[in-house]
């Protein structure tokens, strides 16, 4: 269907004139409140003995209200599209009420001039009486008060909620298998340093018992050297193995692991669940 610019221009204004009505209504409504007070107050001087303020109060009643039956249907859905369950039931209820007296009202008017009788005769023609009319327009009055002042309410309430920081989160630290080849290696230097710094020590210049000594010490240092380098060395090779074997079969029990590779079962649970959990590790990345 084609859209026309001044169609669209021409919705818009007429929407900016519903919302205007609406929202003074509310001053026009609480100038009619005021009058019907200061009426009963004054046991009838303000209305029922001036002519002037009758129609006065009579025009502002009537754009008060029946000028916001197409606000008020506007927001009910407005608001039901956003979820707001007590404000589109509240506006949802004043359009029924609304929409209902400009029925009986519009009807009474139409009896009046098609059968071009009395207004007090048309009252016969509606099923509705007449009183119970009036107490639904004043129903409806003290209702669209409310809900206005409901609706700047809330929207202090929003405005005094105070927006939420964004805030990142920590990026967490994820050992990889190659993080932990490199910190393995860096150890095994600083140990080799050290044992290097020791043996240098030892080998100052000292008495003949005192170079026996150290000459022992220098001997048991170097074993022990060796000594760690091959459970290092046994240490990668088992790391190897195990992980070859499991990639090749993945089910296979800590049991298996050890008779098929002749090391121990501990130690095939040892390097069993660490390749694991270098898996689970790189998978999560």
């Amino acid at each position: 269907m084609k859209q026309f610019h001044s169609i669209e221009q021409l919705d818009t204004a007429i929407l900016y004139i519903l919302e205007l009505t609406s929202s003074l209504s509310v001053l026009l409504l609480a100038f009619g409140l005021i009058a019907s007070m200061a009426n009963v107050l004054t046991k009838g001087s303000v209305l029922t003995d001036n002519l002037f303020m009758q129609r006065v109060w009579a025009w502002t009643q009537c754009i008060a209200i029946d000028a916001s039956v197409a606000g008020t249907i506007i927001r009910t859905f407005r608001y039901y599209a956003q979820g707001e369950r007590v404000k589109y039931l509240l506006y949802g209820f004043l359009s029924v009420l609304l929409l209902f007296t400009a029925a009986i009202v519009s009807n009474i008017e139409s009896v009046q001039q098609t059968l071009n009788i009395a207004l007090e005769a048309a009252y016969v023609h509606v099923l509705v009486p007449v009183e119970a009319l009036i107490w639904i327009r004043s129903l409806a009055i003290v209702l669209l008060i409310v809900a206005h002042a409901l609706r700047h309410v809330q929207q202090e309430q929003e405005q005094a909620e105070p927006a939420p920081i964004p805030t990142s989160p920590p990026t967490p630290l994820v050992l990889t298998p190659e993080m932990v080849d490199a910190l393995r290696a860096a150890l095994a230097q600083v140990t080799v340093s050290e044992e290097l710094e020791r043996r240098q020590a030892l080998l100052e210049p000292l008495d003949e018992q005192r170079a026996s000594t150290a000459q022992e010490a220098i001997v048991a240092c170097d074993h022990k050297q060796e000594t760690n380098e091959g459970k290092i060395e046994q240490e990668e090779n088992n790391h190897e193995r195990v992980k070859a074997y499991l990639a090749a079969h993945p089910e296979a029990t800590d049991r298996e692991i050890a008779t098929a590779l002749t090391i121990s079962t501990s130690t095939a649970n040892k390097w069993r669940k660490r390749i694991q959990a270098a898996d689970r590790i790189v998978e999560a990345q």
